[in-house]
C-alpha cells in the first residue's frame, strides 16, 4: 500500500496526464465526480515501447493516420496498453518483453517510409487504474514512460534501440506492490486513446 504522501504525488501525476491528453470531461469525472473512487496505483516490472514520427515526410496527415492505424493492430496483435498519441509519438505497455520487442520490429518494418524511431525499455513502472464510462483503463505513470521516449531519442530515423535490460536475465515481472483490490492487468482496455475519441463524440458539456 502507499503512503498518503505517495497517494497523493500519484494522484498529482495522474491528473496532469489525463488534463494533457484526454478530454477535460475525463478529467472531471475522475477528480471531481464519483469515478474518482476506482483510481488504483500498482507497480509492475513492465516494457515500454516508445515510438516518435520524429521526421514525418510532406504528407504529414497522411503519415500520422497510417502511423496511427498501424499502432493500433499492431498493440492489439501484441497485448499491449496504447496510450494516447502526443505530437506524433506513442506509448505502448507490456507485461511480455518479448511481445513488445516483436510489437517495435512489426512496427519499424510495417512503416519504413514514415521515418520513426523506437525505444524499448524495461524496469519498475507505476500504472495506474481507472474506470471511465463502465469500463477499466490503465496508462503508466513515473520515470519509464520518459526513459522511454529518451531512449527513442537516441534511434536513428527508421530505427529501434532497445535498452539491455530488456533482455537481462532473471527479470523480475512480478507485483511489487499494489492496492489491496487492484485489478489485473490483463483485465483493463487495449486502446486508452479510444476513450478520448468516445468521449469526444459523445459532447459531454463540462462547464460549472
Amino acid at each position: 500500500m502507499q503512503s498518503i504522501q505517495e497517494r497523493a504525488l500519484l494522484l498529482e501525476a495522474l491528473s496532469d496526464k489525463v488534463l494533457h491528453q484526454l478530454p477535460p470531461a475525463v478529467w472531471k469525472g475522475l477528480f471531481l465526480g464519483p469515478e474518482g473512487d476506482s483510481i488504483r496505483f500498482e507497480q509492475r516490472h513492465l516494457t515500454l515501447v516508445h515510438a516518435d514520427l520524429s521526421a514525418a515526410p510532406a504528407d504529414a496527415d497522411a503519415a500520422i493516420e497510417r502511423f496511427h492505424g498501424e499502432l493500433q493492430r499492431l498493440n492489439g496483435r501484441h497485448n499491449g496498453r496504447l496510450d494516447p498519441y502526443q505530437d506524433g509519438a506513442a506509448l505502448a505497455t507490456f507485461e511480455n518483453p518479448g511481445a513488445a520487442v516483436r510489437m517495435a520490429i512489426e512496427l519499424q518494418r510495417s512503416s519504413e517510409d514514415l521515418a520513426l524511431r523506437i525505444g524499448v525499455v524495461s524496469g519498475v513502472c507505476t500504472l495506474a487504474y481507472f474506470r471511465v464510462q463502465g469500463r477499466l483503463w490503465c496508462t503508466p505513470l513515473g520515470e519509464q514512460p520518459e526513459r522511454a521516449a529518451t531512449v527513442a531519442a537516441t534511434a536513428a530515423t527508421g530505427g529501434i534501440v532497445i535498452s539491455p535490460e530488456t533482455y537481462g536475465p532473471g527479470e523480475g515481472r512480478d507485483r511489487l506492490h499494489a492496492d489491496v483490490d487492484a485489478p489485473e492487468f490483463a483485465d483493463s482496455e487495449l486502446d486508452l486513446s479510444t476513450l478520448a475519441w468516445e468521449t469526444e463524440a459523445d459532447g459531454i458539456d463540462i462547464r460549472c
